[in-house]
């Protein structure tokens, strides 16, 4: 597949901007329903938004479904040795 086709098939899945698609391109946590999109947009009109332009699927912190950044392993086991010294001189057992 060229680019020129790889272009034009991405640009008409930018067209629909309910799409799942385009949910996943732009980096969404969800996909919103209309229902919720006009509940939103009717909020900022009424500013009752603290954060204009403010919407929740655009917002990459409440994406669940995106992979965190795992511990370091020496970083684990600093931690884990500073946790253990502290039950130990505080006589914590479990």
């Amino acid at each position: 597949m060229g680019y020129q086709l790889a272009w034009e098939l991405t640009r008409e899945l930018l067209r629909d901007h309910t799409s799942a698609s385009y949910a996943a391109l732009a980096g969404w946590a969800y996909t919103p329903t209309g229902a919720e999109t006009a509940m939103w947009d009717r909020l900022e009109l009424e500013g009752l938004l603290k954060k204009r332009g403010y919407r929740p699927w655009k917002d990459r912190r409440n994406d669940t479904l995106r992979a965190h950044r795992l511990e370091d392993p020496r970083k684990r086991r600093e931690r884990l040795a500073r946790r253990q010294r502290l039950k130990d001189r505080y006589h914590i057992t479990e």
